[in-house]
């Protein structure tokens, strides 16, 4: 890997870790200002908001800084070449079944042990992600979470409780990634090898367990993606629906209502 592509990727890992800090910054100064006037009828004055997110003036001018530099600066503008991934699946038709001679042999080990690799790294960001799922749809159908009279109160805890795990399936994501394009180019370069040392009449060697291939191919298509966005959509209007059957919409409402009338001063 180049220098640049070395620079371009921890750039990118960084502004996204960054930008996720950011967020949950302000959520937790929002939270600091809901809970310290509690109890006292003076929450979200314009002082009071200012004086807290000021603390944060700095890090938020570092992001703005950040994002501009990225679209300044020629990170993205440079030839497009093709990843990892997708040279490795012109390869595999490609690998002998066999060959002879020490390298071949560490080649093909290291083609191995590099697709297990990718493999657990996927499986555990998959097993995240669906455990944070789970968690987060029980306690959104409890609808003893939702029964106080402070919708506020009720959305921080929402918050406090999911947070943690949207926190965890986007680092596992960006790990998986990270990780199987770092093993994809170790494939791809001992795919090569083994192409190099091995027999020339040899078929084509099956590199993968058939249910990996299958897993392979079935997320390759469109119409998986499409379903996966379907389910997804659905989802969303399911809970949406559900808002606005137990109240909760009306209630956003009125507290927006609120906020604007009695913070903002636009009423």
């Amino acid at each position: 890997m180049e220098k640049s592509e070395k620079f371009r990727l921890i750039y990118s890992i960084f502004l996204g870790l960054f930008t996720a800090a950011v967020g949950i910054a302000i959520i937790c100064v929002a939270a600091d200002i809901y809970y310290s006037g509690k109890g006292t009828g003076v929450i979200y004055t314009r002082e009071i908001v200012g004086e807290r997110l000021t603390k944060l003036a700095i890090p938020i001018i570092f992001l703005i800084a950040a994002i501009i530099f990225g679209a300044i600066f020629p990170l993205y503008q440079v030839k497009a070449k093709r990843q990892p991934e997708q040279t490795l699946k012109k390869l595999q038709a490609k690998i002998p079944q066999s060959g002879e001679g020490d390298e071949f042999s560490a080649a093909q080990s290291a083609y191995k042990k590099a697709a297990v690799i990718r493999l657990v790294a996927w499986l555990v960001a998959i097993a995240v992600c669906l455990a944070g799922a789970i968690a987060t749809l029980c306690y959104v159908v409890n609808t003893a979470h939702f029964a106080g009279k402070d919708i506020t109160e009720e959305i921080f805890k929402l918050v406090k409780n999911i947070l943690p795990w949207l926190c965890a399936a986007f680092a596992a994501a960006i790990a998986a990634t990270v990780v199987s394009g770092v093993f994809a180019s170790k494939q791809v370069s001992a795919a090569k090898t083994m192409i190099k040392n091995g027999e020339k009449t040899g078929g084509a060697q099956k590199s993968e367990p058939k249910f990996i291939a299958l897993i392979k191919s079935l997320v390759d298509k469109p119409a998986f993606i499409w379903s996966v966005r379907g389910v997804i959509f659905v989802i969303a209007v399911v809970f949406i629906v559900l808002g606005i059957v137990n109240g909760g919409a009306n209630d956003v409402l009125i507290k927006a209502i609120n906020i604007c009338t009695e913070c903002i001063g636009l009423g």
